[in-house]
């Protein structure tokens, strides 16, 4: 007789065998995904807890590091350093945690680590090697290290270097190296073309640490960076290579022994053909524009301050076909200049004409035939912009026929 107490166990078994079957089924098809890399499977967990007092797991750490375990020491400092802030061990742990990373080549991490070290523990004694191995990090994204995105290195950056060397600078103003830190902050935004910025950080260090080995260094870059925004700009006035040639003076003067003195004195010599070129092509532009009394400041100003130019030669060359030309009086500039016989003639004729047309009994022609008739000097054009400032030239006034010249007075 077939009972329900029967059919239940019955049940319960084909159903069992169903699912056995299911499941040897799928193997084959989860083995597949899993080898395409359609199904995840679970991670590996380290339950590896540091345990004991914090001492015991400094030193349990420090013989992980001599193992060549370094990722659960990596692990036990962080612990400590979290967990145990107020102990003696916390700074060493941190010290240690960051220099873990830092050989592990995470160098971003390590970075920050040592950053919370010296925010933290501003009095450890590893403060001087910490702030060294920033440095280091520091210097090798300014040397083109890049930078890693979802970990993978991607485009070197200076930005990055200038970040860290900023935050280096905050928390270690006094330390013994701020002034290398200061320069390398001034070389970061020099490599950006951040001229002007580069500059500003350069003379700080001349002004804060002027004791530091890099003074040297920047004083050699102001004037490189002036010579720079000297040599490549537009400059009109030539200040940029004014203030180059300034501080290369400095710079030979306080650092004579520098192995820069050879190149300074290189980049002086670059910077004065420059200069040279550069007055002597204003010279011919005003040349070129017939204003040859502008010409001849210029010319003359080639011949003054570079003697020995070949653009001296050539300015001394055009003076003399101006002169030849147009006369030595017509170049001369400013309110005094010798007379010439017209101009001399002019002032005699003015001065009689004062002196006889006043008298009671003058018999003679009248003023208007003597000065003929009398017209303003034209008023100079107003400049709306300094580029386009030249020098005025001079007016002549008119003279006048020799028959209507009045006789000298007796």
């Amino acid at each position: 007789m077939i009972t329900l107490g029967n059919i239940l166990p019955f049940k319960r078994l084909l159903v069992s065998g169903v699912i056995t079957m299911v499941s040897l089924c799928l193997i084959p098809f989860q083995l597949h995904a899993q080898s395409e890399g359609l199904v995840k499977s679970q991670p590996a967990t380290n339950n590896f807890t540091p345990k004991g007092l914090s001492s015991d797991q400094l030193a349990a750490a420090d013989a992980l590091v001599d193992a060549g375990d370094t990722e659960n020491a990596i692990k036990t400092y962080r612990y400590i350093a979290k967990n145990y802030p107020k102990s003696k061990e916390a700074p060493t742990a941190q010290f240690k945690l960051a220099k873990q990373l830092k050989s592990k080549g995470e160098f971003e991490s390590a970075f920050n680590e040592y950053q919370n070290l010296l925010k933290k523990y501003p009095e450890t004694s590893n403060f001087e090697e910490s702030v060294a191995d920033q440095i280091n990090i520091a210097n090798s994204y300014l040397k083109g290290m890049k930078v890693k995105f979802l970990g993978i290195p991607m485009v070197p950056s200076m930005e990055k270097a200038e970040e860290m060397y900023t935050s280096i600078l905050k928390v270690s103003p006094y330390s013994k190296h701020a002034g290398i830190i200061q320069f390398n902050l001034g070389l970061a935004m020099e490599k950006q073309g951040k001229a002007k910025e580069a500059i500003a950080e350069y003379q700080k260090v001349l002004n804060k640490y002027p004791n530091s080995p890099a003074c040297h260094s920047a004083q050699y870059q102001v004037a490189y960076v002036y010579q720079r925004l000297g040599m490549t700009g537009k400059s009109q006035d030539l200040s940029a290579l004014k203030e180059a040639q300034n501080n290369y003076q400095d710079f030979l003067l306080q650092y004579p022994n520098s192995e820069k003195i050879q190149q300074a004195g290189e980049n002086m010599k670059a910077m004065l053909t420059k200069e040279s070129a550069d007055t002597l092509r204003v010279a011919r532009f005003y040349d070129f524009s017939k204003d040859f009394k502008a010409a001849s400041i210029y010319y003359n100003d080639v011949i003054r301050r570079f003697p020995q130019s070949a653009e001296a030669t050539a300015s001394k060359t055009r003076l003399d076909e101006l002169k030849a030309l147009y006369g030595e009086d017509s170049l001369r500039t400013g309110q005094q200049r010798p007379e010439n016989a017209e101009r001399l003639a002019e002032r005699r004729r003015l001065q009689a004409q004062v002196e006889t047309t006043a008298l009671a009994n003058y018999d003679a022609p009248s003023k208007k035939d003597v000065m003929g008739e009398e017209s303003p000097l034209p008023q100079p054009e107003m400049k709306a912009n300094m580029r386009d400032a030249a020098p005025i030239p001079l007016q002549e006034p008119p003279v006048l026929p020799p028959q209507q010249k009045t006789p000298l007075a007796p």
